[in-house]
């Protein structure tokens, strides 16, 4: 199992199985930024699950500081598969962007059109696992989707990040029974598994 402790490159996407608690993740990695005294973008490129979007966040974006890019039909009743996203001009002006994906590949796909410009300016795309969820309770199926979603969005990923749950059911005990788990995922992928600062995990997204 390899372990890395940074994310190196100023844009970070965060993918993964629906479920997965990618927006838990982005939405709490770009408070760990803010707090550290960055400058933060947030784009909501989730154009397949209308619920639990980062946009959903707004308000506590504008509190903190945190700029959000997100479609004009999130947090409304139209689920329109379409979203206007400067990537480049995003990354220009901040230290770190931050891209919430949605989830699987169908999800993935939205970010082919900027597969060049990522490509140029580099990146860090982190799978988040959860091995609770439908479909990833195993390594390999979990490895199988990370794989279907490389494929569909022409970039790979760099790391995993162990975001395994039960929502507000979730205890210490839950959390470490998952860790084997995220070890063979590594292992299967040769990908590091992500350990972060602790504040990137303790705010519950159902809790904010």
């Amino acid at each position: 199992m390899k372990i890395s402790n940074k994310l190196s490159k100023k844009i970070t996407i965060i993918t993964g199985h629906y479920g997965a608690g990618k927006t838990n993740f982005a939405v709490n990695l770009a408070l760990y930024f803010k707090e550290s005294g960055k400058k933060v973008a947030i784009a909501d490129l989730d154009i397949v699950n209308p619920y639990f979007r980062t946009a959903d966040f707004k308000k506590l974006f504008n509190d903190t500081g945190i700029e959000l890019a997100a479609s004009d039909f999130a947090n409304s009743s139209l689920d329109i598969p379409s979203v206007k996203l400067d990537v480049t001009g995003l990354a220009d002006k901040t230290d770190h962007l931050i891209i919430d994906v949605g989830g699987d590949p169908e999800g993935a796909r939205a970010l082919g059109r900027f597969v060049p410009t990522l490509k140029k300016s580099g990146y860090d795309m982190v799978y988040v696992i959860n091995r609770y969820r439908n479909l990833t309770q195993s390594a390999g199926q979990a490895v199988e989707i990370m794989k279907n979603i490389e494929s569909s969005c022409k970039l790979k990923c760099t790391a995993l990040f162990n975001n395994s749950h039960l929502g507000k059911e979730t205890t210490d005990e839950v959390i470490s029974q998952s860790n084997p788990f995220a070890d063979e995922v590594s292992r299967l992928t040769g990908l590091p598994l992500l350990e972060l600062p602790v504040e990137v995990y303790v705010k519950p997204i159902w809790d904010m």
